[in-house]
């Protein structure tokens, strides 16, 4: 377990949050006494889910329309 200071946790938030997910645990002091205790989250039940997919996409898998795109905006429009 690691110590680090409030201003140290907020300063350099993503990186001790990286260093969470990846297991380490850590207390963070105010003026050298400690308060919290930052510890990786581990309920499967509601906790974080890895996406099921990769987040990048293809071009072949964006849609194709025959209506262009300043044809439907004017025709949300006037239906206002």
């Amino acid at each position: 377990m690691r110590t680090i200071s409030q201003r140290e946790m907020r300063n350099e938030s993503g990186r001790v949050l990286r260093e969470v997910e990846q297991g380490e645990v850590f207390t963070v002091t105010r003026r050298g006494a400690p308060v919290a205790r930052l510890v990786p989250y581990r309920d499967t039940a509601t906790g974080y889910r890895p996406a099921r997919r990769s987040p990048v996409f293809s071009v072949s898998e964006l849609v194709h329309s025959s209506v262009s795109s300043d044809d439907i905006l004017a025709d949300l429009r006037e239906e206002r």
